[in-house]
């Protein structure tokens, strides 16, 4: 699992399709959807009921993706806190 897989899940599931996180995401959609499936096996769990109107949730995709929320909030805060650090440097000389 990485950070790549997790916002393309994320973006699958906020936009409620693979067609349309794909136009987010500037990715073809088959590339998307192997990026999606490629975590599914690896948590070898099902994340999406895949329909022909998009896709829903599953229990561990709910699941999976309150943790991913958490997740890409921390890594934006750790940015954000490394970042100021550089541009306003302190501490002794």
């Amino acid at each position: 699992m990485n950070l790549k897989q997790l916002k393309y899940f994320l973006m699958v599931a906020e936009s409620g399709g693979f067609s349309q996180a794909s136009d987010a995401a500037h990715l073809a959609q088959s590339a998307l959807s192997r990026h999606v499936r490629l975590l599914e096996d690896e948590l070898r769990t099902r994340l999406f009921d895949r329909t022909g109107r998009g896709v829903v949730l599953t229990e561990q995709g709910e699941y999976l993706l309150e943790q991913t929320r958490t997740i890409l909030d921390q890594v934006v805060q750790i940015e954000r806190t490394l970042q100021s650090w550089y541009e306003h440097p302190s501490g002794r000389v």
